[in-house]
Parts: structure tokens; C-alpha cells; sequence
């Protein structure tokens, strides 16, 4: 299998894990958006909601707002008390949105693995 075949298949792979935890029902907005928060947590970065209004091109700040409270109401994020500014909340992946990036990190891992053998 050659390279391109290997990020064909990947695509693949990840997007039927987006149809089976329901991710694919987001728009591409809310999906950059929760893929922004994932980014920061895996850098150990921590978010603020005004972090993410913020953010590169998201939207205008209500939108930006409205997306953030599909993506709590649909569990994939949550909104807690910054610990540092009691007038700031904090952004962070749920379990489920934890899990869900973790296979598809874990089904990618194979692939390339099976790629090199």
C-alpha cells in the first residue's frame, strides 16, 4: 500500500468513528471548534471560553457561543469555574470526546503500523 492509500484508508477509518459516536451529526464549525479544545489538551494547555471565542476564525462571538452549547448540551464538552479567575469558565473534552479521539489516534496507529510491516 502505498502513502496515499495509507491516508485514504485513514480518512476512512476515522470517519466511520465519527458516524459511530455521533460526531458526524456537528457541523464543520462545532468540529473545528471541539478539534481546537483537543489540541490544547493534548498540549496540556488549558482553555477559556473567551480562548475559544477567540480562536483562529471560528466566528463571530455569538456563533462561536452557540456552538460551544451544542457541543456541552451533545456531551462532548464541558464548562467548569477556571480555578485561577472565578469570572472565567474553563473548556475541556468529555470522557466521550476523550475516547472518541483515542480510537480514532489508536485505529491510525494501526494502519501505519500495519504500513510498515
Amino acid at each position: 500500500m502505498d502513502k496515499n492509500q495509507l491516508i485514504f484508508r485513514i480518512n476512512r477509518v476515522v470517519r466511520a468513528i465519527e458516524a459511530n459516536s455521533g460526531l458526524d451529526a456537528l457541523d464543520i464549525s462545532a468540529r473545528a471548534i471541539l478539534s481546537f479544545i483537543g489540541e490544547a489538551e493534548a498540549e496540556q494547555r488549558s482553555l477559556n471560553v473567551s480562548d475559544v471565542v477567540k480562536g483562529p476564525g471560528f466566528g463571530t462571538a455569538p456563533t462561536v457561543y452557540s456552538r460551544l452549547a451544542e457541543l456541552e448540551k451533545a456531551g462532548w464538552i464541558k464548562c467548569i469555574p477556571d480555578p485561577r479567575d472565578g469570572r472565567a469558565k474553563q473548556v475541556l473534552l468529555t470522557t466521550l470526546a476523550r475516547r472518541t479521539y483515542a480510537k480514532m489516534s489508536s485505529e491510525a496507529q494501526k494502519l501505519v503500523a500495519a504500513q510498515r510491516a
